[in-house]
């Protein structure tokens, strides 16, 4: 019987192998990598569940910050009194989050089979454990690659063009990575969307944003 220390372990020792020769770093369960083009995240959570007999839910996850959030994030704290982010590992605790969470291969998360009469002193077997530190890596792998290349200019903001179901808070994001390529119809198309469903919803208008935005572009073009 494999005790719940042994699982976390190994999980961590199995994904850490496979994300660190992609240039990620750390451990217990995150690894990060810090570029010029922004931070990239790969996190592994681990909580117990009593339904059904019982599982611990392991799950592999992403997160990303461009640069250019990074750099408007920076703007809206500076405007709000707030003290400045720095571009490192803890950055990713304002990643933007709409893509990442649309891009996660089926095997990113797994149900690790409890052993109801034994626990919490054992929780599941050698080959069950076996099963999902390979699933995981795999999908840790992939995930890697992907938040890496979400990273690079101008990609996240090609997956954003993606969803389908844009609104809300997805605005924000959407309007400041426009805003990196300049003036255009698509951006302005974008605000006046901003402030439509902003209004929809009761918030306040998106000035700040819009400032910033009609300011980043016109400093690009």
């Amino acid at each position: 019987m494999i005790t719940p220390a042994q699982t976390t372990s190994r999980l961590n020792k199995e994904i850490g192998a496979v994300v660190r020769p992609l240039g990620f770093q750390g451990t217990r369960g995150t690894w990060s990598i810090v570029t010029t083009d922004g931070v990239a995240q790969v996190n592994v959570s681990r909580s117990v569940m009593r339904v059904g007999g019982g599982t611990i839910f392991v799950s592999v996850t992403i997160s990303v910050v461009p640069v250019a959030w990074w750099e408007y994030v920076n703007w809206r704290a500076a405007r709000w009194g707030q003290p400045a982010i720095p571009l490192d590992n803890n950055a990713t605790s304002y990643g933007i989050g709409f893509v990442e969470t649309r891009q996660r291969p089926e095997d990113s998360f797994y149900h690790l089979r409890l052993v109801p009469d034994r626990y919490p002193a054992a929780v599941t077997t050698t080959a069950e454990l076996d099963h999902a530190a390979a699933l995981l890596a795999g999908a840790a792998d992939e995930l890697a690659r992907t938040a890496l290349d979400l990273l690079r200019p101008g990609r996240y903001l090609e997956a954003m063009r993606g969803i389908p179901d844009l609104g809300g808070a997805m605005w924000e994001p959407l309007v400041v990575l426009l805003a990196e390529g300049g003036p255009s119809a698509e951006l302005d198309a974008a605000i006046e969307d901003m402030r439509a469903d902003y209004a929809n919803y009761g918030f306040s208008p998106p000035d700040m944003e819009v400032e910033y935005a009609g300011m980043r572009a016109a400093a690009v073009a």
